[in-house]
């Protein structure tokens, strides 16, 4: 057996009407994924969304400067 997928846009009216019509042939298997973001705990989510809000307030760190405070912490970690 050979599987294909299908994206159908749930606001298209046509693609809609033959999602239909593929659901009423009994050789079909039509199952509805769900999107990796659906299934996200509210912890999850409140995560991303406080690391947007930190990208639209630029409160954000350069690999350079994230990597120089690594260095930094280490070193003294060591004394």
């Amino acid at each position: 057996m050979q599987n294909y997928t299908l994206t159908i846009p749930e606001n298209d009216s046509k693609a809609i009407a033959l999602l239909n019509y593929l659901k009423t042939l009994d050789f079909l298997n039509i199952t509805k994924d769900k999107d990796w973001y659906e299934e996200l705990s509210q912890e999850q989510l409140k995560s991303i969304n406080y690391g947007l809000d930190d990208l639209e307030k630029t409160r954000t760190h350069t690999d350079h400067e994230v990597r120089k405070a690594i260095h930094e912490r280490i070193l003294n970690a060591k004394k």
